[in-house]
């Protein structure tokens, strides 16, 4: 990946720059990212990818895995759903303000743990960003923070996603 400090020397547009810091990582070339950071430093990557453009008919993925030396996509470690097709129910979104943070986030389940991607901020500042795995039996939370600020794009799934009704303000949707 071309370095950022020789972009900028070079004074090639605003628009190149941003497209070269954060270029999707797993998505494959019929979707979209809606969400997409390194984690764990670099080594990791999370991303939320959907059908280009979103739709009804369309699909949304998760995406999990390990990048490689050069910044691409070494191993896939999770991806949810295994099939495609009516992916959109079994996901759900919601942007809320609880004590102050406004949180975006998208969240489902398989097996035994919940998931949620998620970018919290208080008024301009930036609160965080990655993905919480919560044990159902347990109830532990492991979080795993983006290392970059990420991009999330949640708005296009607004009226895609089922309102979620286990946010810290009850049900909220993607508004």
């Amino acid at each position: 990946m071309v370095s950022l400090r020789i972009i900028l020397r070079l004074r090639v547009p605003a628009v190149v720059v941003a497209l070269a810091a954060s270029t999707a990582i797993a998505c494959d070339d019929g979707s979209t990212p809606i969400f997409s950071c390194e984690a764990s430093n670099g080594r990791k990557f999370i991303e939320l990818c959907a059908a280009s453009p979103p739709s009804l008919d369309g699909f949304l993925e998760y995406r999990f895995g390990t990048l490689g030396r050069d910044g691409q996509e070494k191993a896939v470690e999770l991806v949810f759903p295994a099939q495609r097709e009516g992916s959109l129910a079994q996901f759900f979104g919601a942007t809320y303000t609880s004590k102050g943070v406004y949180t975006q986030s998208v969240r489902f389940g398989t097996g035994s743990h919940a998931y949620t991607v998620f970018t919290r901020a208080r008024g301009s500042r930036d609160e965080g960003a990655g993905v919480e795995v919560k044990a159902r039996a347990s109830g532990k939370v492991t979080t795993i923070y983006c290392s970059e600020r990420p991009r999330f794009y949640v708005f296009e799934l607004q009226g895609l996603l089922a309102c979620d009704p286990e946010t810290p303000v009850g049900k909220a949707c993607i508004r």
